[in-house]
């Protein structure tokens, strides 16, 4: 009875963690899938009518969201919470069935408390929701070995799918299965076709279920568009930044990740040499290999943002459970080397200054560790006003259109984006997208532009090219600087 106590209230841990930031502003991502779910709802398709650069699921999920608990920046959080409880669930199934069950609390207690680390999660962005699926089809696939039954397998494969399409880089996760799946029978059955069925049976699994995802969209004829947004443009998004601009990336995001994790990111490494260096089964070469995979999905993204590393929390909550576990098992204490010892304080006090820091002075520690995310916070707080300014100005059926990227400009005031590509990011990695948003807002004439690709956040380079600028002199008036923005209305005669 206690130990269930315990499970349920370490599972709740993710919710209690959100509480505090349920009501915060959207961050830019967030008003992305936002904005698309609201197109949804009105019978949008994404990609085709609202484009992002995202799998269709996590649309989905913000509009799920919306459809239970209201359209407000609650709902997709209230969901994300929920999810991340039960992937804490999910993390602890997963470690029961392979290692003691003390490594699975401690596992699922240290992968619940992660989720409240700031910038790597504590929002509704994509790993959200994307690690429930990812987790609970390892769990399958875990199961599916240890019973022999194919079925478990096509499950698996099923739920890595749904990661996958609902963040690209669960593929990785799911290929590390397929290369466990096939070296388990290999080992037993050698050459021959018993040694591939499970693997066949993951990846049908996947294969399936991506097919009934897509095939809505090529009911719909939107199937090219599905494509560009989901393997083209995301090939320009990747390959745009040089190896010495990635190393960059990399450097920043790890030192961040470092600062508010540096104590997990201490106990996965030493729990991932412990297995490596001790007699390996099946199951630790899964959980190995499934860790790396996780690796390889932040890797390749070749960008380095913080909620791009709560990919591997599950991993590395499993992995230093490992070093806890074995620590402290056994009733009494084990010799500590020393300057491992104090190596272990300075990152447990680093960690907690750090997240002390961020959760009892924000702003001032957002002010002196970087200006930029200080001046971004702020816009995404006075996106809100913005958007009441806009609401009262407009009528319901009024398009309008921001040239930026505080896209929850839209969902604040209720009103629908003018034109397919409402976020800016497209326009830097595809010229051909610009030429289309303007040529299609020469046709739309959207009520209100909101440009809000103002310094100091966009104070590089010439931005804004002629033929929108000639665009706006023709076409619309000048309103003033409101807020972060330069707002223009549409002239009458136009």
């Amino acid at each position: 009875m206690l130990e269930a106590l315990l499970l349920v209230a370490i599972c709740l841990l993710p919710v209690l963690v959100y509480l505090p930031v349920l009501r915060t502003p959207f961050v830019s991502d967030e008003g992305v899938y936002a904005t698309i779910a609201q197109g949804l709802l009105d019978g949008k398709i994404p990609y085709r009518d609202l484009f992002d650069n995202k799998p269709p699921l996590i649309y989905g999920w913000y509009a799920f969201s919306f459809l239970l608990f209201g359209e407000s920046v609650v709902a997709p959080r209230i969901v994300a919470a929920l999810l991340l409880s039960f992937t804490t669930l999910s993390l602890f199934g997963q470690v029961r069935m392979v290692l003691p069950g003390g490594v699975a609390y401690v596992a699922a207690g240290l992968f619940a408390l992660s989720t409240g680390l700031p910038f790597v999660a504590l929002h509704a962005n994509t790993e959200a929701y994307m690690l429930l699926p990812l987790v609970t089809s390892l769990a399958a696939f875990t199961i599916g070995m240890r019973r022999g039954r194919l079925g478990w397998f096509l499950l698996a494969g099923a739920l890595g799918a749904l990661a996958m399409m609902t963040k690209q880089v669960a593929v990785w996760n799911l290929l590390a299965l397929a290369a466990v799946a096939t070296w388990w029978r290999w080992r037993d059955s050698g050459c021959s076709w018993r040694s591939v069925t499970p693997a066949l049976c993951l990846i049908a699994g996947a294969a399936a279920t991506t097919a009934l995802i897509v095939l809505p969209f090529a009911g719909a004829g939107a199937l090219s568009d599905f494509l560009y947004a989901n393997l083209s443009y995301n090939w320009l998004y990747v390959g745009v930044l040089s190896v010495g601009e990635r190393l960059v990336h990399l450097g920043q995001g790890v030192l961040y990740f470092t600062a508010v994790a540096g104590p997990l990111i201490a106990g996965a490494v030493l729990g991932l040499v412990s297995l490596l260096r001790g007699e390996k089964r099946p199951l630790d070469y899964l959980l190995i290999l499934w860790a790396l995979a996780s690796v390889v999905g932040v890797v390749s993204g070749g960008r380095f943002f913080p909620h791009y590393f709560l990919h591997l929390l599950p991993a590395m909550a499993v992995l230093a459970a490992v070093v806890v576990y074995n620590r402290f098992s056994g009733g009494q204490l084990r010799p500590i080397w020393k300057p491992g010892l104090v190596l272990g304080l300075l990152l447990v006090v680093m960690s907690l200054v750090t997240n002390g820091a961020l959760y009892l002075a924000p702003k001032t520690t957002e002010k002196r560790v970087a200006e930029v995310v200080l001046e971004r916070k702020q816009w995404e707080s006075d996106s809100l006003a913005l958007a009441a300014y806009i609401a009262q100005r407009t009528n319901p059926d009024d398009t309008i259109f921001n040239f930026g990227r505080e896209a929850q400009i839209y969902f604040y005031s209720d009103r629908r984006p003018a034109v397919r590509y409402f976020s800016d990011w497209p326009y830097w990695w595809d010229q051909t997208t610009l030429t289309e948003t303007i040529e299609a807002l020469r046709t739309v004439r959207p009520t209100y532009i909101i440009d809000s690709a103002q310094p100091p956040l966009f104070d590089y380079g010439p931005y804004h090219p002629p033929v929108f600028r000639d665009f706006l002199s023709q076409n619309y008036e000048y309103v003033g600087r409101v807020y972060f923005a330069d707002v223009y209305r549409l002239k009458e005669h136009s």
